[in-house]
């Protein structure tokens, strides 16, 4: 019963924001014709977006943040592990529209929620942050701090 709540707790934090109005593509429209901010990205990823609870602080796996002992029990108990966001070649959904369509509606076989409190600027901002993390890869996973 503890278990089934503290997940519930989970889904509930991805969709806190969901009483918002948010812009959203429906299934098999194109994407929306928005220019990325990285920056402004990174900023979702390490905030609102609570991306860095799964991916860690700026997509470094292993520089995860300091969640309560309930919360990341919860989410250790979601999936396998999330991906290497700047490992390309790790990566499942190769191409933006997918990825764009995992983050509004959760990716089925994973931990990944669908995030509803996010429009659809801010998830184009996120894919422009998710490619710069490619791009400025190191080593898989491990922190170059």
């Amino acid at each position: 019963m503890h278990r089934r709540l503290l997940l519930s707790g989970i889904v509930l934090i991805a969709f806190m924001h969901s009483a918002e109005h948010v812009s959203r593509a429906e299934p098999g429209e194109k994407l929306p014709a928005l220019k990325g901010n990285a920056t402004q990205g990174q900023t979702l990823f390490n905030g609102k977006g609570i991306c860095h609870y799964c991916h860690g602080v700026d997509g470094v796996l292993d520089k995860k943040p300091s969640l309560k002992p309930d919360t990341a029990a919860a989410i250790a108990r979601l999936s396998a592990g999330a991906p290497d966001l700047r490992n390309r070649a790790g990566l499942t959904l190769k191409d933006n529209k997918a990825r764009f369509r995992a983050i509004r509606e959760g990716h089925p076989g994973s931990g990944m929620l669908p995030d509803t409190s996010l429009s659809d600027q801010d998830i184009t901002d996120l894919l422009a942050y998710l490619a710069s993390l490619r791009q400025s890869q190191t080593t898989p996973g491990k922190s170059p701090y």
